[in-house]
């Protein structure tokens, strides 16, 4: 039986530690995932050995750690703290495990070369070799395309997986270009999507605004790549899939709402929510107010 790979609750277990995390079937043939592992106690350790694989850890400090010893097939390679907000990337061919003595507070991004394989082919670039930068170096952006995932972690509920896809579509992306060197071989095509394609995806969308499509399956019915359908859905709609389907979801609402025997409650599972405080935290966001105060509004 193959081994499981080193994200989710697999990491959480080599780290011995609390975890929350994300995992999307985003491309044909590799999952992309990050993990949050954290532990506020001193005295943790040595973690477990990962299995060797073709795939990368991107890490992101949340915290910062006083002191951090990395072991690279069982030598000592880097011994010192991690300032917050820094990044440090590891391959897991050469089986990394870390004396963690102080806590810790990390996002790990799990990058397949399968995922790295299919980013540079749907960009028409050269096969990415490895990724690499400084350890412990502050990078702007991984920093805020973490915080961006921060609130998922928290309430993975209440996320659609068409939010996840986006997110670490986007974060996966910036590894290949920013850590791996990739130039796309050709210009990027910027033309959005043809009428047809348009219409297929948004039927689909709201044909059961409940369900939780994923961006490969929007991306299949157009006959694109993952990467190709996400950038032509922005273009030709000005917004990321996961965006538009919101602003339908809370668009229905507003229809179901003005029937007051509805229970607000029904009218959040129907529209897709996970519950009635998603549903008011997101309806809130886009329009302004409660549903429940819009609700008497109409009514009155």
């Amino acid at each position: 039986m193959a081994a499981s790979p080193d994200y989710g609750e697999t990491l959480a277990r080599r780290f011995r530690a609390e975890s929350t995390y994300l995992v999307t079937k985003g491309f044909r043939h590799a999952p992309l995932a990050v993990t949050r592992v954290r532990r506020d106690t001193p005295g943790h350790g040595l973690t477990d050995r990962m299995e060797i694989a073709k795939a990368f850890s991107v890490s992101l400090q949340l915290r910062e750690q006083e002191k951090r010893e990395l072991f690279l097939g069982g030598k000592s390679v880097h011994r010192s703290g991690y300032g917050a907000r820094t990044t440090a990337i590891v391959n897991h061919e050469e089986e990394p495990r870390a004396y963690l003595p102080t806590p810790f507070d990390t996002l790990h991004f799990y990058v397949s070369r399968a995922a790295l394989d299919e980013i540079a082919y749907d960009h028409g670039a050269r096969r990415i070799d490895t990724l690499t930068c400084e350890r412990g170096v502050l990078d702007e952006t991984v920093w805020h395309m973490g915080m961006a995932l921060l609130p998922a972690l928290g309430r993975p509920a209440e996320i659609s997986r068409l939010y996840a896809d986006h997110q670490l579509l986007a974060t996966h992306t910036y590894f290949a270009c920013a850590f791996g060197g990739m130039r796309p071989a050709q210009p990027v095509r910027r033309g959005g999507l043809a009428a047809w394609q348009l219409r297929r995806v948004t039927e689909l969308m709201e044909a059961d605004l409940s369900a939780d499509i994923t961006m490969a399956d929007l991306a299949s019915a157009c006959g694109l790549s993952v990467s190709y359908f996400a950038r032509a859905f922005r273009q030709s709609t000005g917004q990321p899939p996961h965006r538009w389907l919101l602003e339908q979801r809370v668009a229905r609402a507003r229809t179901l709402m003005s029937s007051p025997a509805l229970p607000l409650a029904d009218v959040a599972l129907a529209c897709g929510f996970a519950d009635q405080s998603h549903f008011t935290r997101v309806f809130k966001s886009l329009v302004g107010t409660s549903p429940g105060v819009w609700r008497r509004s109409l009514l009155h």
